[in-house]
């Protein structure tokens, strides 16, 4: 499993596997964001299989199903919404990590942080999210 942890809270990667639930658990995840379509691809788990997995351990899942290139304003204020109710700490996912780690800097700039950091850990984490630099400075404002 290739997970990066991003701050206290908030876990990203790439497609986890049934197998990769129980390290979930052994981190102190309870919370799993899927942030991607359901069959975006063949070789993708289902959002039963994920939700079959990770209901035997306690583990809540939820789906953004963001299209890739394409997160909308709702997309950020729901995954916003999951990750300042859980309290714990989250895994939020996509096809390779991207989207999850958008959807994170993009909530963290609607509550006014700084762009420049989070930017800099997505930079440190292998994610480039240069692409969203002005949208995340709109947000920020």
């Amino acid at each position: 499993m290739q997970i990066t942890q991003l701050d206290a809270l908030t876990y990203v990667g790439p497609q986890i596997s049934i197998a990769d639930v129980e390290d979930l658990k052994r981190l102190k995840i309870r919370t799993v964001i899927v942030a991607r379509p359901e069959g975006e691809t063949a070789d993708q788990l289902t959002i039963s299989e994920v939700h079959a997995s990770a209901d035997t351990l306690g583990i809540t899942v939820h789906q953004i199903p963001v299209i890739s290139g394409k997160i909308t304003d709702e997309d950020v204020r729901a995954y916003g919404a999951i990750t300042s109710a859980a309290g714990h700490p989250v895994l939020a996912y996509c096809r390779s990590g991207i989207r999850a780690t958008s959807l994170w800097a993009l909530n963290a700039a609607e509550q006014g942080q700084s762009p420049e950091e989070f930017l800099r850990r997505a930079k440190a984490a292998g994610f480039d999210l240069s692409g969203l630099a002005d949208r995340l400075a709109a947000q920020a404002a």
